[in-house]
């Protein structure tokens, strides 16, 4: 049965997580991914720990489902082999800082003079332009430029950045991944490709939309809650006799005499100070000193079965560990074993999608850096006469 994007072709010149990993989303739906590196692949990628067998770990996990190759696209003949691969893709994609892929000589114009019907994705950290257009961007340096840091940390307390680095990469990844496949349907009804631009900042504005809100509704900056959410309550997470954290969220009226009765506090349930969404939001913090101290008493499982047999949103806090085996994970292929030629059998995150009649996956494992080079060019007929040059 065909994958979604069967007979799509990918020129991958991206680097470091963001252009990666929307490379492999797309491999995952069938694309055929050509990842271009220059020699010696990314060095970036391949800085980072931890390793499996000399290769980063996040080398191996954001360019799975590609073959790769190595051009030297400073030099002429390597970049004429480049422009050749591109006659023959449909995609382009690359989160170099703006500029550098024009000095390489594979900028929109170049390109769309060679293939017409190529769609070009620009993705860098601020824009193409204003007074940030030239600067790099990275996950960290985002997340303190788009407010994100003014809104994430202690209760009233100070801005911190949120620990998981990659979440701002990641979800610029998918916007892309979203961006060309809506191109793709464009061009289906236009015959031509088109250039798109997307930026980290964006994607991080994209994220914190009803906190935005919060602000243009009142002019009033939005303070930290802890784990808290902002427009229901309770909304967050406590600490259990166990010292594990559940995460509770009661999001509608209706759960509020439910939950209630899960924490036997009955008497909570016609409380004037916590009666509706609202009035809890006003007395937060009263509410949650009363919880806290109950919810101290038992251990996090007892408090999940009661939850839940009041259909209480809840959540445990799990290791990835716990995660990895836990029963609802694998009965739904949330983590998959493969097989790999370089680093052995792997467990890596499944896929993020099920599709009925046009299937995606299954993960595979890309491979180190040129390793598919002769392939890729005798599949593409195009003939490598480099060393010729260079011997004559």
């Amino acid at each position: 049965m065909a994958k979604i994007l069967e007979g799509i072709r990918v020129f991958d010149l991206t680097i470091a997580a963001v252009g990666p990993w929307a490379t492999t989303l797309l491999g995952a739906m069938g694309a055929d991914v050509i990842k271009v590196e220059a020699p010696g692949g990314d060095r970036l990628s391949h800085m980072v720990p931890p390793t499996i067998r000399g290769n980063s770990v996040l080398y191996i996990s954001a360019n799975h489902n590609k073959r790769m190759i190595e051009l030297d696209l400073k030099k002429e003949a390597d970049r004429a082999i480049a422009l050749k691969i591109i006659e023959q893709s449909d995609v382009f994609v690359q989160n170099m800082r703006p500029g550098a892929v024009e000095r390489l000589g594979l900028g929109y114009e170049v390109v769309a003079k060679v293939n017409p019907r190529m769609i070009y994705v620009a993705a860098s950290a601020y824009g193409r332009t204003g007074p940030m257009a030239g600067e790099a961007g990275i996950d960290p340096t985002v997340q303190s430029f788009c407010g994100w840091c003014g809104i994430t940390g202690p209760d009233h307390g100070r801005g911190e950045i949120y620990r998981h680095l990659a979440h701002l990469d990641l979800t610029t990844a998918t916007t892309i991944t979203q961006a060309v496949l809506q191109a793709l349907i464009a061009r289906e009804r236009t015959g031509r490709g088109q250039r798109i631009e997307i930026e980290m900042l964006t994607a991080a504005m994209a994220l914190q939309t009803t906190r935005l809100a919060e602000y243009f509704a009142t002019g009033e900056q939005p303070a930290p809650l802890g784990s808290a959410a902002a427009a229901t309550a309770p909304h967050q997470a406590f600490e259990c006799q166990d010292q594990r954290y559940i995460a509770i969220g009661v999001e509608r009226d209706e759960q509020w005499p439910g939950f209630c009765r899960a924490l036997k506090l009955d008497e909570l349930i016609c409380d004037p100070r916590f009666a509706t969404n609202r009035q809890r939001v006003v007395h937060r913090a009263e509410l949650a000193s009363m919880l806290a101290e109950r919810i101290k008493t038992k251990p996090a499982a007892w408090w999940t079965i009661r939850l839940n047999r009041e259909q209480v949103p809840c959540g445990p806090f799990l290791t990835f560990e716990e995660l990895r085996n836990h029963p609802q994970v694998l009965a739904n292929g949330h983590i998959v074993e493969i097989e790999t030629p370089h680093w052995g059998s792997m467990h890596v995150d499944g896929l993020p999608w099920k599709f009925e009649g046009t299937p995606a996956g299954p993960i595979r494992a890309g491979g180190k850096p040129g390793e598919h080079m002769a392939e890729v060019l005798a599949e593409l007929g195009i003939v490598d006469d480099r060393r010729a040059g260079a011997s004559k």
